[in-house]
């Protein structure tokens, strides 16, 4: 799912101000082995039922593609077949062996003199029953030179057809880049219509409870409102937009359409400097395949014009025959030997046939040469686009960072601003947006980098074997109304050991580092330890032995929050991968819903807005990887809230606010 920026710089303490509920988590005590959740899980509504997983590089994608059905596939047929033609046309140089046998049996003749013996009765014949067998060798001789016209003209085609072949693959190649990237980049959208629709709603929440207070007025409201609609038609676009470039990528690679297809992060390696560009020059330009395609039929139109000339040549053939002709199969010794026949055919007149083949392939060839001028200067005109193009969104790369970085800092003042009173929500929705966009520019900026940078190449394919994708159960029907969080017994839900509802003390013996703070005036005591290696651990050992930090708060006395905080990282592709890993150890199925799903959209920080989270009996556990930036920052964690805790604590800081407002107004003269 998406996530929403937040520059690094942001402390923690601006964070916990910024937005006004509550974040909930929570862990099952005992997992349900008989009910695995799919490893990963995805949630695609458009899109077709995924059972697989696979995760493809760029390298690997275009290798796929290649050993695809495609236009490609087909070109290396045809260079094969004109391969084949070669091979004919030197074997035309070559004689031609056979074996003729052949029997021609006649009537007696009708008139004879007396006594004479019988004789055949065809002028045609030479006997009443002939025999033949001959080995025969028979061939031309290549006094016209049409037969070397036509093995040249064989060999252009095989130029034309492997140019014709190499440009395929480019082309497929190309297609397949833009099909990943596009690909990448609807994902990247898809997540940022995520995050901006999770944002609108929380901003609804605000502007309920500041009209509760009497601060907002019904206008914001709408305002809020019709902008939380516009972002949920936004999401709903980009899922359709995300499903159909995964779609278009299967095609192009081949992989199943009930597979699910990860891609690279975009903002892995980001491209820096430029000094690598200095190797593409122009003279690039003149080893493309479609100008060694254009030669090659050239060439051809030049043989087709001579072998069209030397059809008017005289042609001289042969044939060698060794065997018998035998009117008594008895006497062949008498009737074997040997026969040589050498034909001259000298043309005369074909009424200008040949002429006008061989005027018609001039022009072909005049033709091709005004195409190779043109194709000259148009992949000219391509190379200098594709370099600026690719030495622009390196620039592009760098402003629209920095404009993410700052639209992101405006949006948290705006914020702090408009819950202060100080701005207007009209503010805060532009503000929303500009930081939306300027990451979006960011991620554009990126991939057009990259898809510029190989169309400089001449062969832009790279051989890299595929990694195959490993098989994906399905997703168990979540419908259901049992509660994924009720477990066998009738306990609270824990998490690391820690149930909710448990006292200091009690958490104290599982974590004796636990330092609990003085509840302040809501009822609120905090605390926090760092793991290393608490000894009274239960069964969730394994976890805890991942995390880095826990913080937890009591409410009037009874444990109300737990947060276990993993190390920063950035080897989640994505919160829907987290949570396939984390609901398999929690040992949790159930029906994950984005914030904007949430029923209770109170969060505690930022990052809980891209949280995924099962709610019911007034308890939330909540998962995810924070608001990724344009950095590594990733920030793991999983978290149990008691929603009725967090009511309560809401209702009394509410309440003190109108207090401190209240005694204000008297105290005014």
């Amino acid at each position: 799912m998406p996530r929403f920026l937040v520059p690094r710089t942001c402390s923690l303490t601006l964070l916990l101000c910024l937005l006004c509920g509550q974040a909930s988590l929570t862990e099952a005590q005992q997992p349900r082995p008989a009910e695995p959740l799919p490893q990963p899980y995805y949630d695609y509504p458009y899109g077709s039922d995924m059972t697989m997983r696979r995760t493809l590089t760029v390298d690997e994608a275009v290798t796929l593609a290649l050993s695809n059905a495609s236009a490609y596939q087909q070109s290396r047929l045809e260079e094969e077949s004109a391969r084949e033609d070669v091979r004919q046309a030197r074997a035309a140089f070559l004689p031609q062996f056979s074996v003729p046998l052949g029997y021609i049996g006649t009537t007696p003749s009708q008139v004879r003199a007396p006594g004479e013996p019988l004789t055949f009765s065809h002028v045609s014949a030479s006997a009443i029953n002939e025999t033949t067998a001959f080995l025969n060798a028979s061939g031309p001789i290549d006094l016209s030179g049409k037969l070397r016209a036509s093995l040249r003209r064989s060999r252009a085609l095989l130029a034309d057809t492997r140019a014709g072949t190499l440009m395929a693959k480019r082309e497929l190649t190309l297609a397949t880049v833009d099909a990943y990237y596009g690909l990448v980049l609807a994902r990247q959208k898809r997540r940022l219509a995520d995050e901006t629709l999770a944002l609108a709603e929380a901003f609804v929440n605000l502007a309920l409870r500041r009209q509760a207070r009497g601060e907002g007025e019904a206008s914001d409201i709408y305002r809020i409102r019709s902008a939380a609609a516009t972002r949920r038609d936004e999401l709903e676009q980009a899922r359709l937009a995300e499903s159909a470039a995964m779609s278009l990528l299967r095609v192009l690679t081949g992989v199943d359409f009930v597979t699910h297809i990860g891609v690279a992060r975009l903002t892995q390696d980001v491209p820096t400097a430029a000094a690598d560009f200095l190797s593409y020059t122009e003279e690039m330009v003149r080893l493309r395949p479609e100008l060694a395609q254009l030669d090659a039929q050239q060439e051809a139109a030049r043989e087709e014009a001579r072998l069209a000339r030397r059809e008017l040549f005289p042609e001289l053939s042969y044939s060698f025959n060794a065997g018998f002709d035998t009117a008594d199969i008895r006497r062949l010794r008498q009737y074997s030997g040997g026969s040589a026949v050498i034909s001259l055919n000298i043309p005369l007149w074909n009424f200008g046939a040949s002429k006008s083949r061989e005027t018609q392939a001039h022009l072909r060839a005049r033709s091709l040469d005004l195409q190779r001028e043109y194709t000259v200067q148009r992949l000219r005109q391509e190379f200098y686009d594709q370099r600026a193009a690719a030495l622009s969104a390196l620039a592009r790369i760098k402003l629209a960072e920095t404009a993410a970085d700052l639209a992101q800092q405006n949006l948290n003042l705006i914020f702090v601003r408009y819950r202060q009173g100080e701005a207007d929500i009209t503010d805060v929705i532009d503000a929303q947006g500009n930081s939306a966009l300027t990451r979006l520019a960011y991620y554009q900026a990126i991939a057009d980098y990259r898809t510029a940078r190989v169309r400089l190449e001449i062969d832009p394919s790279q051989r890299v074997p595929p990694r195959a994708g490993a098989p994906l159960p399905r997703s168990p029907d979540a419908g259901g109304a049992k509660c994924a969080l009720n477990g066998a017994a009738a306990e609270p839900p824990a998490l690391a050991g820690l149930r909710l509802g448990m006292t200091a003390e009690q958490a104290k013996f599982l974590f004796p580092d636990l330092s609990v703070e003085a509840a302040d005036e809501s009822g609120v005591a905090k605390a926090s330890v760092v793991v290393r290696q608490p000894a009274n651990r239960p069964s969730a050992a394994s976890l805890v032995s991942e995390v880095e930090t826990i913080n937890v708060e009591f409410t009037d006395g009874r444990l109300s929050f737990v947060r276990l905080d993993f190390p920063h990282t950035d080897r989640w592709q994505s919160t829907d991968q987290f949570l396939s890993v984390m609901a398999v150890r929690l040992g949790l199925a159930g029906a994950w819903k984005p914030f904007y799903e949430w029923q209770d959209k109170g969060v505690r920080d930022l990052h809980a807005l891209q949280d995924m989270a099962l709610e019911c009996d007034g308890v939330r556990l909540s998962l995810g990887i924070g608001l990724e930036g344009i950095g590594v920052d990733q920030s793991p964690h999983v978290a149990l809230e008691d929603l009725k805790a967090a009511r309560v604590v809401e209702q009394r800081e509410d309440a003190k606010k109108r207090g401190q407002e209240s005694g204000g107004q008297r105290a005014k003269p």
